[in-house]
């Protein structure tokens, strides 16, 4: 397989030549560390964005006093504009030729811009004038979301061409997902602490806490990606007659492409459990479990089951099966029993934090083969249309889980605004119901529906070496 070195002389000519790649793609793995490097970018991205996924609307809601209703129509709005947007920055990417390759300059100036404003959007002050924080929250949370496109949908289009081999993908994506994970319970463990440490009247609930903690997890985030985006090659390039992308071949290999249908079904179910519960999980703590401070011991829970599935479990069953959707199945299986059981259960007792670790345990797991599954689907599109775009293909994958990470939590802020929800107020027993269900039954429904469309996925490991080989030959 082949690294990517630039060829060329001056810089300009550099810059009007397409990224290739000298490897042999027979015999290309990756180091350990090239690994790792990539990784770090989800790292840093996880480390920034969990501030958006769990306490976003509860800062406009509790701390800004926006309605729930109307933060829930904002997230809507701004997600289906991102449906659009996704794609559109895909096929640009695709279409980029630089010394960089075609995804590492979005990947860099994207994270940077995203960087800036996840500390915006947590910047305003409820002094303000209602319109002031309304246009705010509209304005930087619209800017953040096109700047987060830009980050991460180059970033996972990376994933698929950093190696050729299922997997290696297997192995970076699990060691990807271990990360970002990481990331995120590290920022659940320490979020709570910083805003206390940071507050004016030790609170946990304050606009300077919030901004401080939010500054303080973007500074020593970003240079993690900074770091990966330096790092990380393409070395799986398009073949070298694809001078152009005819949108009937892009088309194609889209929509003829059973195995990136079903990604971009999973992918969407998985928004909606992930950012559905992470929302609804700062609910949780305050008023079912009534301490907030459980979202630490919930924090190093899912620490350590992130590591135990990602690093070992995913991987694990994919050496047994060798079949990324049986493995994504038997995950999503097992995600959803445990939610089930967790109904039964109310945090603090011993079931409910065991639950929680075989549940993120699965989950997490499930997320490692499921983007590790994404290149080997890209490279199923170039069989079957003869062009590669990785960009366009992970954008429909990334517009899916911006749409699952858009309509969960806004159905989630529907409903409590439905019920009268009031913010810091004792809450009656119909909003802790209808909170518990948002982290257990609901999430145990959409992860059983996930299971079955993952028995659909065509591409075992025997197919894709079947698939390489052709794609070799054709570069030949």
């Amino acid at each position: 397989m082949y690294c990517g070195r630039p060829v060329g002389g001056g810089v300009m000519e550099r810059m009007n030549k397409r990224y290739r790649s000298d490897e042999d793609l027979t015999t290309f793995r990756l180091t350990p560390m090239k690994r790792m490097y990539y990784a770090l970018g989800d790292f840093g991205y996880n480390f920034m964005y969990y501030w958006l996924s769990t306490y976003l609307m509860i800062y406009y809601t509790d701390t800004i006093g926006i309605p729930a209703a109307t933060v829930s129509v904002m997230m809507l709005v701004v997600r289906i504009f991102d449906a659009f947007n996704d794609p559109i920055i895909g096929s640009l990417a695709d279409r980029t030729k630089s010394r960089w390759g075609r995804y590492r300059p979005w990947f860099m100036l994207g994270s940077i811009a995203m960087a800036c404003f996840i500390v915006l959007i947590f910047a305003a002050s409820p002094q303000w004038e209602m319109t002031s924080r309304l246009l705010w929250m509209w304005i930087v949370y619209l800017l953040l979301t096109v700047a987060s496109t830009c980050s991460n949908m180059p970033y996972g289009a990376l994933n698929g061409c950093i190696t050729p081999d299922s997997e290696d993908r297997a192995k970076v994506s699990g060691l990807r997902m271990m990360f970002a994970n990481v990331s995120s319970m590290v920022t659940v463990i320490i979020a709570v602490p910083l805003m206390v440490a940071f507050s004016s009247d030790g609170s946990a609930n304050s606009a300077r806490g919030y901004f401080w903690a939010v500054l303080i997890t973007c500074i020593l985030g970003l240079p993690t990606m900074i770091v990966s985006c330096c790092k990380t090659k393409e070395v799986l390039t398009p073949p070298p007659t694809q001078n152009q992308i005819p949108l009937n071949l892009q088309m194609k290999s889209l929509v003829k492409n059973r195995a990136v249908i079903i990604l971009i079904l999973g992918q969407f179910i998985l928004g909606c459990v992930i950012y559905g519960r992470a929302t609804m999980l700062a609910y949780y703590w305050q008023y079912n479990a009534g301490n907030a401070g459980y979202a630490t011991t919930y924090g190093v829970i899912g620490l350590v089951a992130t590591i135990v599935g990602t690093g070992w479990f995913g991987n694990f069953l994919f050496k047994r099966m060798c079949h990324k959707g049986r493995v994504c199945a038997a995950l999503n299986l097992i995600t959803a029993g445990a939610y089930f059981w967790m109904y039964f259960t109310t945090a603090p007792s011993v079931m409910f934090w065991i639950l929680t670790f075989v549940s993120s345990m699965s989950f997490y797991a499930y997320m490692g083969i499921h983007f590790g599954a994404i290149g080997d689907a890209v490279d199923f599109g170039e069989f079957i249309s003869g062009v590669r775009c990785d960009g366009f293909l992970s954008s429909f994958v990334s517009v899916a889980n911006k749409a699952g990470g858009a309509v969960m939590p806004a159905v989630g802020a529907a409903v409590l605004a439905a019920m009268n929800y009031v913010a810091g107020g004792e809450q009656p027993a119909q909003i802790l119901d209808a909170v518990n269900w948002f982290i257990t039954l609901i999430p145990a429904i959409l992860s059983l529906i996930n299971a079955m469309f993952y028995l659909m996925y065509p591409i075992s490991t025997k197919k894709h070496r079947e698939i390489m080989e052709e794609l070799i030959r054709r570069r030949q």
